[in-house]
């Protein structure tokens, strides 16, 4: 894919990320979360390493440089590269028997606000053609020993997304640390505190709103007897609970769960609500043992909800699938309803903030379907729209 690129510098003017620029604050965040466990296990590898600047990491270097069973080569040194064209490119190509990456970042763009555009790969075959480009533009042919710690690998653009979205976070989080000496970053939290005042407000509100509907649950329960439809509203209720909870407390953490039981509790939310549009869930499941994904329970919930209702919406009198497979890399769940296809040119937008083709719509469904997901190296895409049916695929890497 790069090879015929004989520079690292025509490499990167045509791999940025565009309008993407990170602090190198939150670039040594990522290299130390990389190489603190090959420092901690003095595991066999080999890097490639070029840093114009080392705050930040020197202790961390100093550390690598003591592990017997690392070898760096630092390409600053004089007599490493043929020639030097790489202006204010730094870079880490790294490979062992456990992992391999490759980042490579330029500072020349915004010196002055300490930001940088990267590009990186991670867990992915083309990290060896990273290598190839810079094996190019050095004088000894390191091949064989950077092949010898070579991995089992596999295109992994999920676990890239991943770590894109790790680089954001971090740098959302620390942004404001690059301004403490200037003028020209001032933050006004007035706004914020009004924001979350009127958060914690509104949640009251619908609070009590809820109990009292769980009032005429539980008197409703009485006079008909337990039914399927109650439960369902009282499900939903919960779950609004929970989605309150969350906007006060934030809570995402991950846990091991088994996503059978998971679709299954959300057909069975969905199902009732279906009945509108006169449809029906299947789920599709050929499965005799459990299939464990690491996620947010409520979040994937969510997300499942949110594509039933969407298929439910675009279908009448349908047969809505959920299907569920696996293969050696990834766990699949396909939605598929088969009302009108998705016209051509709306496909490519669907997952854009904002967009929507419905007239009370949101443009938030899909767009927060994929950046929960986003946060489990899970991905979503459309995978097919035709007059035959419209299927919409969540894919989970395994391992």
């Amino acid at each position: 894919m790069y090879k015929k690129r004989k520079s690292l510098k025509s490499f990167l003017s045509l791999n940025f990320y565009n309008d993407e620029l990170f602090s190198r604050n939150s670039m040594n965040t990522i290299i130390r979360a990389l190489l603190e466990p090959v420092a901690n296990q003095n595991a066999s590898s080999i890097m490639f390493v070029r840093f114009k600047n080392k705050e930040g990491l020197e202790g961390l270097i100093k550390r690598l440089e003591y592990c017997t069973n690392v070898e760096m080569i630092d390409t600053n040194s004089s007599g490493v590269l043929i020639k030097d064209d790489y202006v204010e490119l730094e870079f880490i190509i790294f490979t062992s028997a456990r992992y391999n990456f490759a980042l490579l970042w330029d500072y020349s763009e915004d010196k002055n606000k300490n930001y940088t555009k990267g590009f990186f790969l991670a867990n992915s075959r083309n990290v060896n053609d990273v290598y190839e480009v810079l094996q190019a533009n050095m004088n000894t042919d390191y091949r064989s020993r950077f092949y010898l710690h070579k991995p089992e690998r596999r295109e992994n653009e999920l676990l890239n997304e991943a770590l894109f979205n790790v680089f954001k976070k971090l740098n959302n989080s620390i942004e404001e640390n690059l301004y403490k000496n200037t003028d020209d970053f001032v933050v006004d939290l007035s706004d914020d505190d009004n924001i979350e005042e009127k958060i914690r407000e509104q949640t009251h509100e619908i609070k009590n709103q809820l109990s009292v509907l769980d009032v005429y649950c539980t008197l409703l329960e009485k006079q008909t007897g337990k039914n399927k439809n109650i439960e369902m509203i009282k499900k939903a209720s919960s779950m609004i609970s929970i989605s309150l909870g969350e906007l006060k407390n934030y809570d995402e953490s991950i846990h091991e769960i088994i996503l059978q039981d998971v679709i299954e509790e959300s057909v069975s939310i969905m199902d009732a609500v279906l009945l509108q549009h006169k449809n029906k869930i299947v789920f599709l499941n050929t499965y005799n043992f459990d299939i464990k994904i690491y996620a947010n329970e409520n979040k994937m919930l969510s997300v499942l909800n949110n594509l039933l209702k969407n298929a439910d919406e675009a279908a009448n009198n349908d047969e809505i699938t959920v299907e569920l497979n696996v293969d050696k890399h990834y766990v699949y769940i396909d939605i598929t309803n088969h009302g009108k296809p998705i016209e051509e040119h709306i496909r490519k937008r669907i997952f854009d903030k904002g967009f929507t083709t419905k007239s009370k719509g949101s443009g938030i469904g899909l767009y927060s379907v994929k950046n929960i997901l986003s946060k489990y190296s899970a991905k979503i895409e459309l995978l097919k729209s035709t007059p035959n049916g419209t299927t919409f695929r969540i894919s989970f890497p395994l391992g």
